[in-house]
C-alpha cells in the first residue's frame, strides 16, 4: 500500500524509474541516492546563508529576525541539527551594535527564550528605543534657550571681594 502512495506522488519520470521496485523501502533508498546529494548541497548554501546575514542598523528587528527564523526553518527541514539554544545564539550574533545592551543583558542573566519570544523582546526593546528618540527629540525641540549679552554692560575689572 505505502508503495502505491509514494509512486502516486511522485512526478510520472520518478513513477517511470520505481515501478518496478520491490517495495516502498526499495524506493525510499533509490530517492536518497538520487537527491540526498543535493539536500547536502542546499543545506549548505542554507548555512552560509545563515551565517553571512547581518541587520542593518536602522532595519526593523521583525524583518531581520523573520529571515532568520526562515534560514532556520528551511535548515531543519533539509536535515541540519540546530538546538534552540545555538539558533537563538545565531540570531543574536546578527544584531548590530545598537542591540549590544540588550544582548549584554541577555547573556549576563542567562536568560532562556525561544525565537518567537526572542521576537517578541526584541521588537519591545525597538519599540521602546523608538519612543525614547521620540521623547528626546520633543524635549530637545521645546528647549528655549536664552539669549546671553553680547558685551553691553559687563565690567572690565574685578568684582569687589574676590
Amino acid at each position: 500500500m505505502a508503495k502505491y502512495y509514494i509512486l502516486r506522488s511522485m512526478s510520472n519520470v520518478l513513477q517511470q524509474q520505481h515501478v518496478g521496485m520491490a517495495s516502498s523501502i526499495d524506493i525510499m533508498y533509490n530517492l536518497m541516492e538520487m537527491f540526498g546529494q543535493q539536500n547536502r548541497s542546499v543545506r549548505k548554501i542554507g548555512i552560509k546563508g545563515l551565517v553571512s546575514t547581518k541587520i542593518m542598523e536602522g532595519t526593523p528587528v521583525r524583518d531581520h529576525v523573520l529571515k532568520m527564523m526562515d534560514y532556520l526553518n528551511e535548515l531543519k527541514v533539509l536535515g541540519a541539527m540546530l538546538d534552540g539554544e545555538s539558533q537563538v545564539n545565531m540570531v543574536l550574533a546578527s544584531l548590530p551594535p545598537s542591540c549590544n545592551d540588550f544582548v549584554m543583558n541577555y547573556y549576563m542573566n542567562k536568560l532562556s527564550m525561544t525565537l518567537t519570544e526572542l521576537l517578541n523582546h526584541l521588537q519591545s526593546t525597538e519599540d521602546l528605543q523608538e519612543k525614547n528618540k521620540k521623547f528626546s527629540f520633543l524635549v530637545e525641540a521645546n528647549v528655549v534657550s536664552t539669549p546671553k549679552p553680547k558685551g553691553k554692560g559687563k565690567r572690565k575689572g574685578k568684582r569687589p571681594g574676590f
